[in-house]
């Protein structure tokens, strides 16, 4: 991983590359960026930087000893601690090298998800062990192995058991000569304040709209339905989130579409068998799926009311859904769609009371059945 592989964060860039050129390098800094942001492939590209033997004035030179070290992830003075999962008890970071390899071929926008695919774990299993204390201060008392700087990586310190922190923080406190420390996190609350206020900080900002379709249309992909101004509107500034949805590998995406067509169709048909059994299936989500759903129906009815203001400047639909949208056009009016919202937002309050959720998207289905039903009517689709 390389600068040049991250989109944007140019200030962020130029500060890093300053202060290694300057050779004024602060000992210990903490990247702070959400989960498939990229904070993780800028420290990458930073470590890299600062042991290049030829480095150019933007970036690694990717040729020398060093570089090609970086390339295999496999450089005697880069040493790592990430979160792995408790298999026996006695396993260290330095068991899971090869996956650790694996997973930074995944780019610079590699997700903690991936990871735990890699080493089969979950987000309450994994976490950085006490138990790499001491490994870790017997490789801080080996010399270092070349000129650059020795440099201790922590993906995701928040993970890390607190014993170990605070022999952390003594390492922080007091580096080795020509040691870095680089922590990278997605969850700044969650490091340990002691580690935190010792620490540069530097945090990535979200990306604009227009820089992320930009980069969007410059990747291959097959997927017509999310075109890139799309993506771009719904990631939030996270690259990763645009890319997997312009390619259509965000699932969650499919799932809710589906049920969007199936609320529709229950809408149009005003079955109430119909209604019932897709009440069961959405009461079998889990909640943060339920909410997600909800909050997915309102975006499209808002959607499907600014197409037919034939406002595409501020109108963001994928092919399936402007097919969606073709079809009820006329059916969405200013005064409903504000009565679908208020229906909506009476569910979220209900599935929030913990009332039981089948009850609440069954009541749902019915009352969007009657507020639709005069436009449907008008239009013809019923």
């Amino acid at each position: 991983m390389y600068f040049r592989d991250l989109i944007g964060q140019e200030k962020i860039k130029a500060q890093l590359i300053r202060s290694a050129r300057a050779g004024q390098v602060p000992h210990a800094q903490l990247f702070v960026g959400r989960d498939g942001e990229g904070a993780l492939g800028l420290a990458y590209a930073y470590a890299r930087y600062l042991n290049c033997q030829e480095r150019g004035e933007d970036d690694a030179c990717g040729h020398c000893p060093s570089c090609r070290r970086f390339d295999e992830v496999g450089d005697p003075d880069l040493s790592f601690l990430f979160p792995i999962v408790n298999a026996s008890g006695k396993n260290l970071c330095e068991d899971h090298l090869e996956d650790w390899r694996r997973f930074l071929q995944f780019g610079p926008y590699a997700r903690y998800d991936e990871w735990l695919s890699l080493v089969g774990g979950d987000g309450k299993k994994a976490s950085i062990f006490a138990r790499e204390g001491e490994p870790l201060q017997q490789k801080m008392a080996f010399h270092r192995s070349g000129r650059g700087y020795r440099i201790l990586f922590v993906w995701l310190p928040e993970r890390m058991q607190e014993v170990l922190g605070n022999k952390l923080l003594k390492l922080v406190e007091e580096p080795p000569e020509h040691t870095v420390i680089l922590m990278v996190t997605d969850e700044e609350q969650g490091v340990l304040s002691t580690l935190r206020s010792r620490m540069q900080t530097l945090r990535l900002t979200r990306l604009p709209e227009g820089e992320i379709e930009a980069a969007l249309r410059s990747e291959p992909t097959d997927y017509a339905e999310a075109d890139a101004l799309y993506a771009a509107h719904l990631s939030e500034g996270n690259y990763r989130r645009a890319l997997d949805l312009y390619q259509g590998k965000a699932a969650e995406l499919g799932e809710e579409f589906v049920f969007l067509q199936r609320v529709l169709r229950a809408t149009v048909n005003a079955q109430p068998l119909e209604m019932k059994a897709l009440a069961e299936d959405l009461s079998r989500l889990t909640k943060e799926e339920q909410s997600s759903i909800l909050e997915y129906l309102g975006r499209m009815f808002r959607e499907f009311y600014l197409f037919n203001l034939e406002l595409p400047e501020i109108n963001y639909l994928t092919t399936r859904e402007e097919g969606i949208a073709r079809y009820l056009r006329s059916c969405i009016t200013g005064q409903n769609v504000r009565q679908v919202e208020a229906e909506l937002d009476e569910a979220r309050r209900h599935l929030a009371q913990n009332v039981q959720s089948k009850m609440v998207f069954f009541d749902l289905l019915l009352r969007l059945t009657s507020t639709l039903a005069p436009s449907y009517k008008q239009a013809g689709v019923r």
